[in-house]
């Protein structure tokens, strides 16, 4: 394989990659979506912030599906 193969291959995993970082991306916000669920078994906006990487005011945003 010569390196521009090897460049082509490293664009097509990136790209597959990406989507399935946007695939999960898109389980958390929203009525059904993970973070929702977390609300929904009693834990808190500052835990589920933590779990979930983001700020507090980020993790209620998603609960709303307020992008």
């Amino acid at each position: 394989m010569d390196a521009l193969d090897e460049i082509r291959e490293n664009r097509r995993e990136r790209a597959r990659l990406a989507a399935r970082v946007g695939e999960l991306d898109a389980q958390l916000p929203g009525p059904d979506g993970l973070v929702q669920a977390a609300f929904d078994a009693g834990h808190d906006g500052p835990e589920i912030a933590r779990v979930v990487g983001v700020s507090k005011p980020r993790v209620y945003q998603l609960r709303d599906d307020r992008r």
